[in-house]
């Protein structure tokens, strides 16, 4: 059922923020929190990084209390603290909001059933026990995202600023992560089109599913920062060579985020490249090990320069400089 949020009494004594109500009595002189407006508790709650209010709040105001408080009949708070709080909160923060808002799913208890251990198994399941749900797949995230993107397109004839606001009103995500979604979705298309066998085209369908974010990285490597492909024969061979490799499904040789850069940035040494192409891809971690080693080269010549310009610029060696470049001598002459 529906309660209003004025029907509804906050949990005063649980301990999610009994300290924090004991704190604000203390700063305001007061012997409890019954000496204290709701927008004063309501402040100090949303003013302590703990809590997180602001965060909920926003999430309120996008989509309403998704998850019901649970109170007795005579409107007393069992479990959803936060969320009384995020909504009182929004209340005090916006005052244009939808009235509906604030019309709050509730599950009532019948006072006369409770019991001391029903509301601590109340307690427990809703605050102790593993919440057994899973987010969505970020695959399945993105495919919802473009149907509404192309939903309010479509419907609405909006120019493209205020569609991207409405993405972010619905979903709570930035335009760059919207934009950066449906490119990846865009890219997992060509490689399941890129093969007309039905069966062949289910595969890559599951394997799209399990592997969205092998895709996601690809996508931000290739076209992303200044190391994006410019040259679309380039480009189109290291996308070639991606889609070779992440068709083998669970024989492919990428087995972590880590080796879609590798392959992204072997086509940049003619040598990385070469072996990664007449291997077919097999070699791709020992392409990773050398780029890896390369890597570590490059910083350790980084560093080289830096002593030497030190050493060209310094006037005067203390005797702690002194120490260190006999130092720098004697492990030069081990190596030798």
């Amino acid at each position: 059922m529906l309660l209003p949020l004025e029907n509804i009494t906050f949990w005063k004594e649980n301990n999610r923020t009994l300290f924090t109500f004991e704190r604000l009595c203390r700063l305001k002189g007061k012997i409890g929190v019954n000496d204290l407006s709701i927008e004063e508790i309501t402040k100090f709650i949303a003013e302590q990084d703990i809590h997180k209010l602001q965060i909920l709040a926003d999430s309120i105001a996008r989509n309403g209390v998704l998850v019901p408080l649970i109170i007795s009949d005579n409107g007393k708070l069992l479990d959803g603290n936060r969320r009384y709080f995020a909504c009182q909160w929004l209340k005090m923060q916006y005052r244009d909001l939808p009235r509906e808002i604030f019309n709050i799913p509730v599950y009532v208890i019948r006072e006369a059933d409770l019991s001391d251990r029903l509301e601590l198994k109340i307690l427990a399941e809703a605050n102790f026990v593993p919440d057994l749900k899973t987010a969505w797949p970020l695959e399945a995230q993105a495919r919802i995202v473009e149907e509404y993107y192309l939903k309010i397109s479509k419907d609405k004839h909006s120019d493209v600023e205020t569609v991207f606001k409405e993405l972010t009103n619905i979903f709570g995500i930035s335009r760059q992560r919207t934009t950066d979604l449906l490119d990846t979705l865009k890219l997992t298309r060509e490689f399941i089109d890129e093969n007309t066998d039905i069966d062949n085209r289910l595969k890559r369908r599951g394997i799209v599913e399990e592997k969205f974010l092998y895709f996601w990285e690809f996508q931000n490597k290739t076209t992303k920062g200044n190391r994006a492909y410019h040259d679309d024969d380039e480009l189109r061979e290291v996308k070639n060579m991606f889609f070779m490799q992440i068709n083998k499904g669970r024989d492919t040789s990428i087995k972590n985020v880590k080796h879609v850069d590798s392959l992204v940035q072997a086509k940049r040494n003619r040598d990385t490249w070469d072996l990664l192409t007449k291997s077919k891809g097999r070699k791709l971690q020992v392409v990773a090990t050398m780029m890896n080693n390369n890597k570590e080269m490059r910083k350790a010549e980084d560093r080289i320069r830096d002593f030497l310009f030190w050493l060209n610029n310094v006037d005067e060696l203390n005797n702690l400089d002194k120490q260190y470049l006999q130092e720098v001598i004697r492990i030069a002459k081990s190596k030798v």
